[in-house]
């Protein structure tokens, strides 16, 4: 029988293991995402990323359905990864947000960094924070009611995912007597910047695609399960979740902001308090 140091071990050692193989599945597609881009840059597949991009889906799904074709570069394809996506979001929650988006690793990199060097870990208030948080859906709405008025991409000049892979150089974006492609960098710069100081911004209030996942999310099958009779009320699984959802307050997470980063999974000191399996809890 093992003894209560070698549990310890065994778990820091699978928590460390999760930490890991999350940061190695971020830096891969955040590498795929740059080798394509550059690719793309180059001239060799001719075109750009935005043609992998799931929100292209979005911005183009509604001129499809009405037979007006796809905007611009986008495609049905674009509209088959946004339906995929979804899938995922249904069985996973937002992983999407923490294993693959390359927009979301650096953001969480910089939220890092910030953190250790530039400030000490500083939340915004619980209730502006979750005014903050529907701020995404109107610029979802936005965004969808310009591109469909207008019939082009209103999005790309401060979609961090396009500005940064293209370099400013993507369609036309780089016109203007001051150049529209430095203030693009500028304004995706900036919302980079922003996450130093609060953790994960764009992704937490801004991004359009959160605001399309948040939906599938809220009903996604594996989740965080809390158990009851363990806890202790630490309440550290709150402070180490970046997204601000209150672990301690349920016994199963179905909050749509949970990205199954499972952070908290790691933070908690009781051994199998928390848990990511299927389904709700019975407790």
């Amino acid at each position: 029988m093992a003894s209560a140091g070698e549990e310890k071990k065994d778990r820091h050692d699978i928590m460390s293991r999760l930490k890991h193989g999350r940061t190695i599945s971020q830096v891969f597609f955040l590498a795929a995402t740059a080798w394509v881009a550059y690719r793309m840059l180059s001239g060799a597949l001719g075109a750009t990323v935005e043609k992998y991009c799931p929100f292209g889906g979005v911005e183009t799904l509604i001129p499809w359905l009405n037979k007006t074709g796809t905007l611009c570069s986008l495609s049905t394809m674009n509209i088959s990864i946004l339906a995929g996506l979804l899938l995922i979001t249904l069985l996973y929650k937002r992983a999407f947000c923490s294993h693959i988006c390359p927009v979301g690793a650096l953001s969480e990199w910089i939220s890092a960094f910030g953190r250790r060097y530039i400030i000490k870990s500083k939340r915004i208030p619980r209730s502006l924070d979750r005014l903050l948080v529907w701020l995404k859906y109107v610029v979802l709405v936005l965004i969808v009611w310009g591109t469909v008025r207008i019939g082009e991409l209103i999005f790309r000049e401060a979609d961090p995912y396009y500005v940064l892979f293209t370099l400013g150089r993507g369609h036309g974006i780089a016109d203007g007597v001051m150049g529209i492609g430095a203030y693009s960098l500028a304004i995706v710069l900036f919302l980079f910047a922003l996450s130093a100081v609060i953790p994960l911004a764009f992704c937490r209030y801004l991004c359009p695609l959160a605001a399309c996942l948040n939906p599938f999310s809220k009903f996604g099958l594996v989740r965080v399960h809390r158990n009851k009779e363990t806890c202790i009320d630490c309440e550290k699984c709150d402070r180490a979740c970046k997204w601000g959802v209150v672990v301690s307050a349920k016994a199963s997470v179905t909050s749509a902001e949970c990205s199954n980063c499972q952070d908290c999974l790691r933070s908690c000191p009781v051994p199998e308090t928390l848990s990511l399996r299927i389904g709700r809890s019975k407790t």
